[in-house]
């Protein structure tokens, strides 16, 4: 990319920040519409560049759609118009449009037998197309950035930006946690009753600590990637601290099983190259994050709950339960009989039981979407639950007991080879592209992270996956043509 290109890049992410910052200010619906058609056009025009906008906007969505609910469209409306403008650019070659990898087929073909089975158990409209957009649209920056030209400075435009959102995200973490979660949030935030086994995570700009954790993982291996590009020794040093900031609030989300994928990954990466080191240097980043952000920022919480009024804050909202659970009690308790007995009952196993119910009564195609623990079925509720007693609208936290019991037999072989086909890819590549294990052993960690997440419908890991890995299919195509 010339210097010019770049210069465009930050000009339309800092015009996308300051769009974004008039709509918190002035957040009535006429604005943030005014401002996604804004950005669409932008995205039309300049595809490549308005794509960047998504590495702060899917972040920090739910702090945007908290201030103002009518922001909400913003990341589809930036995929859908650079996915419009690239297809209008290949409209003359056809083959080009309908070109897809066999895992791309079998992931459309996924969303297909999931929108039949749907509208044959008798889910609304409405909720169809919610959970379809849930799976898809992240799913056309796959399709969108393979054929867009991608240069070495578009990635370090792209890391250096996922960096910067990275930091906004911690210090605001850190705020959270040091004034007891009463500063930096919004107000419905804030009067959040938690329960006491989550009082002690930061949930930060995502108000989740499972999709924060992902997110500073990501952006943790990225801001690694980015140093081997810095010749400076001063923002050598600044990478380093920017390192250490977000692996202490990755503790600090006591993420349990995104630190179980991160093991994994740091496993099968450790195997498979011999590099014996990188675990070391892994270990070494979180003793030094633990010691310098970890344990001072926990101490200090507890001493401004102890001696200050920000510890007596009143919550307006529900109690869920009583107490003020510990970090150790948080970590002890993850294999106790009691945790297992409650998951039994109402947690994770229960969903798993549940699920295998439905899935013996829709064994080929399954119950279809919007009604078994994804989010369409959280948002709008499901026409079998009472058919199998289940008084709330869960959320599976298991993306395959929802693919097994939505989408049945069918599903879960297309959806089985829409995961290997990927895991594929990357191992075909092992020995001629040096990035293909590092995402081959990153997606070993994701088929974990699946069994206790709904991962495939969170944005902002599937943004980055589905980026990064059309940016490998795009420099890899390019070497072998070149080769021939």
């Amino acid at each position: 990319m010339k210097q010019s290109s770049i210069s465009t890049v930050w000009k339309i992410v800092l015009l996308g920040a300051l769009l974004l910052l008039i709509a918190l200010l002035f957040p009535q619906p006429i604005t943030a519409y005014a401002i996604t058609l804004i950005l669409g056009v932008i995205s039309i025009v300049r595809p490549k560049e308005s794509l960047f906008l998504l590495i702060y906007y899917f972040p920090i969505r739910s702090f945007l759609v908290e201030i103002n609910p009518s922001l909400k469209l913003i990341g589809d409306i930036i995929i859908i118009g650079a996915f419009i403008r690239v297809v209008w650019d290949a409209r003359s070659n056809w083959k080009q449009i309908l070109r897809f990898e066999i895992f791309e087929w079998a992931f459309i073909a996924f969303l297909v037998i999931g929108a039949i089975s749907s509208f044959i158990t008798g889910v609304s409209a409405g909720a169809i197309v919610f959970q379809l957009r849930a799976f898809a649209i992240t799913f056309l920056l796959l399709y969108v950035v393979k054929r867009l030209s991608i240069t070495k400075s578009d990635i370090i435009t792209f890391l250096w930006n996922t960096l910067i959102v990275a930091l906004i995200i911690v210090v605001q973490g850190l705020v959270e946690k040091l004034s007891m979660r009463s500063a930096l949030m919004p107000e419905t935030w804030i009067n959040r009753s938690l329960s006491s086994n989550n009082r002690v995570r930061i949930y930060g700009l995502l108000n989740n600590p499972n999709v924060l954790a992902t997110f500073l993982t990501i952006a943790t291996i990225l801001t690694v990637y980015l140093k081997k590009f810095v010749t400076n020794n001063k923002l050598q040093w600044f990478l380093n601290i920017s390192l250490i900031l977000m692996v202490g609030v990755w503790i600090l989300t006591y993420s349990r099983g995104t630190w179980i994928a991160v093991v994994v990954g740091i496993v099968v990466y450790t195997l498979l190259t011999r590099a014996w080191k990188v675990p070391v240097k892994a270990m070494l980043l979180v003793g030094v994050s633990f010691l310098i952000v970890t344990m001072p920022t926990t101490y200090i919480s507890k001493w401004i709950n102890n001696n200050t009024d920000i510890g007596n804050f009143v919550r307006t909202g529900v109690e869920e339960d009583t107490g003020f659970a510990t970090e150790s009690e948080r970590l002890g308790e993850t294999f106790t009989k009691s945790t297992f007995e409650k998951s039994k009952t109402t947690g994770r196993l229960y969903v798993v039981y549940k699920g295998f119910e439905v899935y013996k009564d829709y064994p080929i195609i399954g119950s279809g979407f919007g009604t078994f623990g994804d989010s369409a079925s959280k948002s709008y509720s499901s026409p079998i639950y009472k058919d199998y007693e289940i008084e709330t609208n869960i959320y599976a936290d298991n993306q395959y007991i929802e693919v097994i019991a939505q989408n049945g037999t069918v599903g879960v072989i297309l959806f089985a080879v829409f995961l290997l086909g990927l895991l594929h890819l990357f191992w075909k590549h092992r020995k001629t592209n040096p990035y293909a294990i590092p995402l081959l052993a990153s997606l070993v960690g994701i088929y974990w992270c699946g069994i206790i997440y709904n991962m495939w419908e969170d944005k902002t890991f599937t943004m980055y996956f589905f980026i990064i890995t059309a940016v490998f299919i795009q420099f890899v195509s390019k070497k072998e043509r070149i080769s021939k």
